[in-house]
């Protein structure tokens, strides 16, 4: 289906119906020619000097730390719920990334328990936040219903699209204001969307095509990260043994490079291993676009071709093909980084899937986790679940993407003086 007989399946025109409302006419709603047009678009920004321009990242760690708040006289942080603070996080560097300016989410979260402003100049920030959460789960909804997906919908949610929107073609129309006059270049740093207007002027594909990835970036991102940070507060050797290498390999105080994030190798590990028991996108599916087979499925053990016909859907999972004993052991089921030391078949581990349509931000969000993990580390010496019988049983909440059921609640330690 990814590969050799990737043009006999597609994503299907219910999927592209259920999404269009947030998503419009982009790269996640389309197939063929326009996915292929799609693609194109976006591969030139997703290059290693794109994905090296760290400081908007480090920027949102900084504000992280600060939500996370100060350590008590034993050294210990007050409980915290790292899920919704890694939302904050990933939609402030997703959004400086898609713009060029960020909508400091996570400072606004702080700055609201003191009752004050919110803290960006950017017009209509603070709407965009509260009508993004308003149409992401509106669309889990239209999802989970399928054929039914209109049953969902609601003045609620046409607002939030109607501000969603407008927010972004605002940022649409200024580059493309900007490419007019011939000062797109002007900017210090330059956002995908300027990268865009370079090569369409499509107001509308414009908007739909930036929020595909801003949906995209946000959730899975986040999810990633709020399943690592539980797996290390379940097990403390693992997390020091990470802050060990983190430490030697890893100067304090000296911003890390994609190089050095991606040459780390336990640092790589601890991810696949996380993205490997919890891959973000745990089900998923395929509509057949003309009569083909499936490589096996077929015959009385299973091991033969299958047929199937134009129009049918196949659904799989990756979460259950990624904890099957035969491809990975006995272990399957345990957090196991080492794992990883020896070499595993790439198509046994498809959290980003593979072929054609494999995630074109699978660097981008690797290289944003990896930096978060250095300056954890960096930052803690430990971290504790706040309830270990309750997240001993990594409850899953599964919409969009698959997220701890718990809202990972954990406490963070420092060496006291």
């Amino acid at each position: 289906m990814f590969a050799t007989r990737f043009n006999d399946f597609e994503t299907g025109k219910l999927r592209a119906n259920i999404f269009y409302p947030l998503l419009g006419k982009s790269i996640f709603t389309s197939d063929g020619a326009f996915w292929e047009h799609s693609r194109s678009l976006f591969r030139p920004h997703f290059n290693r000097e794109n994905i090296n321009d760290l400081q908007s990242t480090d920027r949102a760690c900084d504000a992280l730390f600060e939500a996370i708040g100060p350590v008590n006289s034993t050294g210990w942080t007050a409980e915290t719920p790292m899920l919704q603070l890694l939302y904050n996080f990933t939609i402030d560097t997703a959004t400086d990334f898609l713009f060029g300016e960020s909508v400091e989410s996570q400072r606004a979260a702080i700055r609201a328990k003191r009752g004050e402003p919110w803290p960006t100049n950017v017009p209509g920030s603070r709407e965009f936040v509260e009508a993004m959460q308003v149409a992401n789960d509106t669309t889990i909804m239209r999802l989970r219903l399928q054929s039914f997906y209109w049953v969902a919908d609601s003045f609620k949610f046409r607002k939030a699209l109607k501000r969603i929107w407008k927010f972004t073609d605002s940022f649409v129309v200024k580059a493309l204001d900007l490419a007019a006059e011939g000062k797109l270049g002007d900017e210090k740093k330059n956002s995908l969307l300027a990268s865009l207007v370079t090569q369409t002027k499509d107001r509308e594909e414009l908007s739909g095509q930036t929020l595909a990835i801003l949906a995209a970036g946000r959730d899975t991102t986040a999810s990633l990260l709020a399943w690592t940070v539980a797996e290390l507060a379940m097990h403390p050797e693992i997390y020091a043994k990470l802050r060990d290498i983190v430490l030697r390999d890893f100067p304090q105080g000296i911003q890390p490079t994609f190089s050095q994030i991606k040459g780390c190798r336990y640092l790589q590990h601890v991810l696949q291993e996380a993205l490997r028991l919890h891959p973000t996108v745990p089900i998923n599916s395929r509509c057949v676009a003309r009569d083909s087979t499936l490589a096996t499925g077929g015959g009385p053990d299973g091991k033969s071709p299958v047929a199937v016909q134009k129009g049918q859907t196949i659904v799989f999972s990756v979460y259950l093909m990624q904890r099957r004993k035969d491809l990975y052991g006995e272990d399957a089921l345990e957090f196991k980084p080492e794992r990883w030391e020896q070499r595993i078949p790439a198509w046994q581990w498809l959290p980003f899937l593979g072929g054609p349509r494999i995630c074109i931000g699978q660097q981008f969000a690797l290289t944003e986790a990896g930096y978060l993990l250095v300056r954890l580390c960096w930052e803690f010496t430990g971290l504790e679940p706040v309830d270990r019988e309750e997240m001993k049983k990594m409850k899953k909440g599964i919409g969009l993407t698959m997220w701890p059921a718990d809202g990972t609640r954990v406490r963070f330690r420092k060496e006291v003086e």
